[in-house]
C-alpha cells in the first residue's frame, strides 16, 4: 500500500504535521507493507491526480483529504477500508 502526501517544497506547517500524522498511524497500526512518501504539490503525479491545494493525502491513488491536516482516526479508517484483506 502506499500512502502518498502532497505538499510544497520547502513544506508548510500544514504539510509537515500531515506527513507527521499519516507516519505515526501507519506506525501505530503495525504494518509493514505500507510505504509513506513526501511528494511535491507541482509534480507529475499531483497534476494527473488534480490536485490543487495542498496538503493532499493520497490513499492508493484515492484522495483522503485536500487543503487539511486529516485526523489520526480519518487515516486509520482510510488504510483499513482500503487495506486488501491479507490471508
Amino acid at each position: 500500500m502506499k500512502i502518498a502526501v502532497f505538499g510544497t517544497t520547502p513544506p508548510c506547517a500544514k504539510c509537515k504535521a500531515t506527513e507527521k500524522v499519516v507516519r505515526r498511524v501507519v506506525e501505530e497500526l503495525g504494518y509493514d507493507d505500507i510505504e509513506v512518501v513526501k511528494l511535491d504539490v507541482f509534480s507529475e503525479e499531483a497534476e494527473r491526480l488534480g490536485i490543487l491545494m495542498s496538503p493532499t493525502t493520497v490513499i492508493e491513488g484515492v484522495i483522503l483529504k485536500t487543503g487539511g491536516v486529516p485526523g489520526k482516526d480519518e487515516v486509520k479508517r482510510a488504510i483499513e477500508k482500503m487495506r486488501p484483506e491479507v490471508e
